[in-house]
């Protein structure tokens, strides 16, 4: 079986890439965030320390929890929550670190271990970074 990557193109600037997924691919020469509040298993630390985290625009663990429980059924309102969420001085000064990454850079890699990129906080996170 091949391995296929799992990624999602988002914007033109920023993508989304499981980091397990993105530390395994060579070809990728882009600066990374990790956007998850906990730590991802498996890591080392030599290599997760090339990696900007952002901790201050994760959902809140009392949102990730109650989320959890129905990840398909309750992903609608996990994302107006935790929009809502969003509202805040930390994480608009996380935002608007990764729109100057961006002018600075080019494309900006946002890394999660979730197993469902489209089915987690990323996508609200682009929502934010669109507007």
């Amino acid at each position: 079986l091949l391995y296929k990557l799992s990624r999602t193109k988002i914007t033109n600037m920023f993508e989304a890439y499981r980091i397990y997924d993105f530390i395994k691919d060579d070809s990728l020469d882009m600066k990374a965030a990790f956007v998850d509040r906990l730590y991802p298993r498996g890591i080392r630390k030599e290599i997760f320390s090339n990696f900007l985290w952002l901790k201050d625009i994760t959902p809140s663990p009392a949102l990730r929890e109650w989320f959890h429980e129905d990840r398909e059924g309750r992903f609608d309102e996990f994302c107006d929550k935790f929009e809502h969420e969003l509202d805040n001085e930390k994480a608009k000064s996380c935002f608007k670190m990764l729109k100057k990454l961006e002018k600075e850079y080019g494309d900006i890699a946002l890394l999660t271990a979730s197993k469902d990129i489209d089915l987690c906080h990323i996508p609200v996170l682009l929502k934010v970074l669109n507007k």
